[in-house]
């Protein structure tokens, strides 16, 4: 079985996207062997209210519950932000939060988004972090410079001990090395994807890949494609290549997220 953290339905507004829709997004799915993959609505990120992103989710997947997980994207300096998170979890069945402080503009260790990730954490619902969208080298000239803080991060885990956290689409062997000592002593699980780690030796003896095993241990790395955004091959060469033994692979696909989300 194979489970992505990492995918979206939606708009981009600084270009085209193909296979951006329910149809599309299975497609690829379904090419790649991808089981099933946890979805949160690019419009979301843009719409000033952006629970209505999340309503526009699920009426696109509703026809497809058994492929998707669904995450909620809320902006915790909303006036709404509690009402809707209960709302997104209690009423649409939504299995994840997620969050992107570099477009809505707040610091991780803020007060409300303190609040929204401790709630999270006391519904056993995961907060899914990404170090970005698109790599700045791509980005639009309207689009924000900024990517995830992870100084602010490292000060969220002790904020936030009881929380599980996904941080994907960075470097996550330097990630996992930097926030060791904090993730340390939590009863919150911090997990990573390995869409930005090479396998290859590059400059020392250890690919970077090894790197994020020793500082993240396998149980806390998981698959990421960051589809439609980018396609799915590298990371199949970086998990032919991982040089993970069978029962760690199964961890590395599916068993991590089946923990995580309980399925």
């Amino acid at each position: 079985m194979l489970i992505d953290i990492n995918t979206y339905i939606g708009h981009w507004p600084f270009r085209q996207l193909r296979n951006n829709a329910a149809q599309g997004l299975l497609s690829l799915m379904d090419k790649y062997g991808i089981d099933m993959a946890a979805v949160s609505s690019l419009n979301a990120v843009f719409y000033k209210d952006t629970q209505e992103g999340n309503l526009e989710l699920i009426e696109e997947i509703k026809d497809n519950k058994d492929r998707f997980i669904p995450l909620a994207v809320i902006n915790p300096k909303y006036a709404a932000w509690e009402k809707d998170f209960r709302y997104c979890v209690e009423k649409l069945g939504m299995k994840g939060l997620e969050l992107y402080p570099y477009y809505h503009n707040y610091d991780l260790t803020e007060p409300e988004p303190v609040e929204l990730i401790r709630l999270a954490g006391e519904m056993n619902i995961p907060v899914h972090l990404p170090c970005a969208i698109v790599n700045v080298r791509q980005r639009h000239w309207m689009d924000t410079n900024d990517n995830l803080d992870l100084g602010q991060v490292e000060k969220l885990l002790s904020l936030c001990p009881d929380t599980d956290f996904i941080i994907s689409n960075g470097p996550s062997h330097i990630n996992a090395q930097q926030l060791k000592n904090a993730s340390e002593g939590r009863r919150g699980r911090v997990y990573y994807d390995f869409a930005r780690v090479e396998v290859f030796t590059l400059r020392s003896s250890a690919t970077d890949f090894e790197t994020l095993v020793k500082y993240a241990g396998i149980d806390h790395i998981v698959f990421g494609s960051v589809m439609p955004f980018q396609y799915g091959d590298p990371q199949f060469v970086r998990l032919a290549y991982s040089g993970l033994s069978e029962e760690d692979m199964e961890k590395v696909t599916s068993g991590n997220l089946k923990r995580l989300f309980r399925l």
